[in-house]
């Protein structure tokens, strides 16, 4: 980019008295692809994918190459040709507007640049949202076990509460060869938040709806028992039962255990499937922005009583 104190030197070489080494020389006439022309090859790929990108790019490259002077004696930066693009011929100049009181001066070159990076952004944007999660790397894998278990949630809290696993390395390591990503349990709990993350980033780490979960009995009186997990295709699987999901709603579930958690992680499982049934308790809101039931602002109203 041509800077208010940059020159204008044409494209072919000229004498001139360098404004960094004062020597006078004659000007170095060559080419260089500045950030318009990262954006612009960023976009293609984004739109056309990686065979056609590798075909365009090089064009791309070539035609969006700028023509600057450098000084003979010390290599700096002198100058250029006064046009955005050498090949194309699109001259540089000054644009002004006002935004109220102030007076905004820009080039042309930086209208272009900024114009770019908002449709690259928002076709990179685009892309994400449209992308099935199956065609993005797993952020952690998905193993799904074929071994129904018959243990309960009792039969499970009776080896692996978070107390026994932290007072017992053996009894941890058990609990990790017998339940993580080898078995599939088929529990009941009563949903105490859910969330849908189907519009954001989280559904690309498999965490398209979270269900916090109250198991009967609870380890904890405040805090949830389990964290049920489901990506983008389970989701839509389950949807319409997902949403008759209310806060204190019984339900079954059918989940993967992925962690036995610990006194900072909770317990996570992926979910496989779910049934919304008839039972219900008496469960507070719990604290958290995108929850779906809300109350967040009465819940601390209520805590600081």
């Amino acid at each position: 980019m041509l800077a208010s104190n940059e020159l204008v030197l044409g494209d072919q070489p000229k004498q001139i008295k360098c404004p960094f080494c004062s020597n006078s020389t004659v000007s170095t006439v060559t080419f260089k692809n500045g950030y318009i022309s990262y954006i612009t090859c960023f976009l293609v790929l984004l739109i056309f994918g990686l065979m056609p990108s590798l075909l365009l790019i090089p064009v791309i490259m070539i035609i969006t190459r700028t023509l600057i002077h450098k000084c003979s004696a010390c290599n700096e930066e002198i100058g250029g040709d006064g046009k955005v693009f050498h090949v194309l011929g699109v001259k540089d100049s000054m644009m002004s507007f006002k935004i109220g009181e102030f007076g905004v001066i820009l080039t042309k070159r930086i209208v272009i640049g900024t114009l770019l990076l908002i449709l690259t952004l928002g076709v990179l944007w685009y892309r994400i949202i449209e992308m099935p999660t199956s065609q993005w790397m797993d952020y952690h894998q998905h193993y799904n076990p074929n071994i129904t278990i018959s243990d309960t949630w009792t039969d499970y809290l009776e080896k692996c509460t978070k107390e026994k696993i932290f007072q017992n390395l053996q009894n941890q390591q058990i609990c990790y060869q017998k339940y993580i990503d080898r078995t599939i349990v088929d529990w009941k709990g009563y949903a105490i938040r859910v969330e849908d993350n189907q519009q954001s980033l989280m559904k690309f780490l498999h965490h398209s709806v979270n269900i916090l979960v109250k198991m009967d009995p609870a380890e904890s009186e405040f805090h949830p028992d389990l964290l049920l997990t489901a990506d983008s295709e389970i989701a839509t699987e389950l949807s319409s039962e997902i949403e008759k999901l209310e806060r204190g709603s019984e339900f079954s579930f059918t989940a993967i255990i992925k962690s036995i958690g610990d006194y900072q992680n909770i317990r996570h499982f992926h979910l496989l499937n779910i049934t919304k049934l008839e039972g219900y308790i008496e469960i507070p809101p719990h604290l958290h922005q995108q929850s779906r039931y809300g109350n967040s602002q009465q819940f601390l109203a209520q805590s600081t009583d």
